[in-house]
């Protein structure tokens, strides 16, 4: 089942809990992206979708076969349910979505987060290790981070984008641009910020989105062209993402270790708002996008970026044809049921291997 609102609200709360007291945040929207959004496809599959710990899944199926699921970090508890767990006969998979080990060494990174994650490594990670069966991750990269471990490599699921392109054939006068990034990624949108300054001088009718809040004001002011809106939880964010209507989206990411062990996540949101997403070749986007095709590629540099945007903007059946590929590259990538079908073979005690 897709998490309902309520849900959601008491899952934001707790990760507000989380940061309060110092340990590593409730992982609910990986939850969502890897398991729960396939609520339908997994009942589909004869899987029942049910809770461990704080920060954990199970998954079992008709001839009662269980597999819990842990989403990136444990709670001593969860190690003590995780045991009781295992020794009843349960398989135990890890999935992880980012690259802790390279966050944890990044010093751009807020030295408290960079704390909890370093305390998470060494402390409750190793133990969780010693019952883990198999490692599940977004990237490559990531699975040999978690080696000797056997790996399976799964991209999360879609967001059910709707197709709607509608917006590319409306003719008023706007080209709207959109950045999807947090604070953790201030220092990336900086990076290409002084190239999207000079393409909204040379085309009056871009506007440029962000949820970057007073961080954004600092690095683009908001002006008629330019607004930055303040980060949402899960559920407020889906509905907004699902309304959202943009001809542009933009994935400035620096090509170093923290953006390398990302996901495709971004290329999924952007196929919901409709955009032609444009990327730098980071090893998570660099296997996947034909450049032209279903994205752009583009330097982690102003003048790059500044290009980018212009040609899309100025050619809007091109920016259109992109959005087409992008959505049709999500869905491949992203199908449920293939998702669902990942989850089942797990359960059932296959490996599908890296």
């Amino acid at each position: 089942m897709i998490l309902r609102p309520n849900l959601l609200r008491k899952a934001a709360l707790a990760t507000a809990f989380d940061h309060f007291t110092g340990r590593p945040k409730t992982a609910y929207p990986t939850r969502y992206h890897y398991v729960e959004i396939c609520g339908a496809e997994l009942s589909a599959a004869g899987l029942q979708l049910g809770r461990i710990g704080q920060h954990g899944l199970t998954l079992t199926d008709g001839q009662g076969r269980s597999l819990a699921i842990v989403v990136r970090y444990v709670t001593a508890r969860d190690l003590r349910l995780l045991s009781a767990f295992r020794a009843k006969g349960g398989r135990i998979a890890y999935l992880l979505d980012d690259d802790l080990w390279a966050m944890a060494s990044d010093t751009r990174l807020d030295p408290r987060y960079r704390g909890r994650i370093a305390r998470f490594l060494s402390g409750l990670f190793p133990k969780l290790l010693e019952l883990v069966d198999v490692a599940v991750a977004p990237n490559r990269r990531l699975l040999e981070r978690l080696a000797p471990l056997p790996g399976a490599f799964l991209h999360p699921a879609d967001l059910a984008p709707t197709g709607d392109l509608a917006h590319f054939d409306r003719d008023d006068g706007e080209t709207r641009v959109l950045f999807l990034g947090t604070a953790t990624h201030a220092e990336d949108f900086a990076a290409v910020a002084p190239g999207l300054a000079e393409a909204l001088a040379a085309e009056p009718g871009l506007r440029v989105e962000t949820f970057l809040g007073a961080k954004g004001e600092a690095l683009l002011p908001a002006s008629r062209q330019v607004a930055h809106m303040t980060p949402m939880v899960l559920e407020d964010f889906q509905r907004w993402l699902n309304r959202a209507r943009h001809h542009i989206a933009l994935a400035p990411y620096a090509v170093n270790p923290v953006n390398d062990g990302r996901s495709i996540i971004k290329l999924h949101q952007h196929a919901v708002a409709g955009a032609a997403g444009i990327y730098t070749p980071t090893a998570v986007f660099a296997p996947v996008i034909e450049d032209g095709r279903n994205g752009l590629f583009a330097a982690h540099e102003p003048a790059a970026f500044r290009d980018a945007v212009l040609r899309l903007a100025r050619d809007r059946a091109k920016a259109k044809e992109i959005a087409q590929g992008g959505i049709a590259l999500s869905r491949r990538l992203g199908d449920r049921r293939a998702v669902a079908g990942f989850w089942a073979d797990l359960v059932a005690g296959g490996q599908q291997g890296a």
